[in-house]
């Protein structure tokens, strides 16, 4: 077997607020919408996001924790700021090789957002 892609699912409370979060600030596109479940990607990341009255399984919301490789972190960054984004960790360079940060949605999903610097 060859894995060919991931997508990760974040559980939120509301999935109209959270889907305009992840659009109008973070950047993502739509792709599609199933009832309560939407498609969303930035590039080739594809994310799905599960609202409660989503029929499939339900995880509580805020307990993800997704991680994404990028480049042109600093341009992003200042972007993101700009429109609102929800800060957990402030930009920096690592000790892990990383230049990184964290973003959290209004349920407390978090995104770290990262890219190598070594």
């Amino acid at each position: 077997m060859k894995a060919l892609s991931s997508t990760v699912v974040i559980h939120v409370s509301d999935l109209n607020r959270a889907g305009k979060y992840y659009i109008d600030v973070l950047g993502f596109k739509p792709d599609f919408e199933f009832g309560n479940y939407w498609g969303l990607s930035y590039d080739v990341v594809c994310i799905h996001l599960s609202g409660p009255k989503n029929q499939g399984m339900h995880k509580a919301p805020g307990s993800a924790h997704v991680c994404i490789d990028c480049d042109e972190i600093d341009t992003y960054y200042d972007s993101i700021v700009k429109k609102g984004a929800i800060i957990n960790i402030p930009i920096d360079d690592r000790v892990y090789g990383m230049r990184d940060f964290a973003v959290n949605d209004e349920d407390g999903n978090t995104i770290v957002f990262g890219m190598a610097i070594v």
